[in-house]
């Protein structure tokens, strides 16, 4: 399945501001290496809060993104 995203907005918690870029890039990397879903055009997806420490790296806090995500298309498709 490809995933194209044609426009994808976080709210970060304060002090990520510097950290947005390097998410972003992590989350279209994690979601480019998806490949166990069918194809399906959702024009909106809508995610719940997901909850991060400032301690957490770009990396664990794009898998939550990225987990979440998911979840929804898995959510569209049943």
């Amino acid at each position: 399945m490809t995933i194209k995203i044609d426009r994808l907005s976080l709210r970060l918690p304060r002090g990520f501001e510097s950290r947005a870029n390097a998410i972003v890039r992590q989350v279209g990397a994690e979601l480019n290496q998806q490949n166990d879903y069918q194809s399906v055009h959702i024009e909106q997806l809508k995610l719940p809060p997901i909850s991060v420490s400032p301690h957490e790296g770009d990396s664990a806090v794009a898998q939550k993104v990225v987990a979440a995500i998911l979840q929804g298309i898995e959510r569209r498709q049943n």
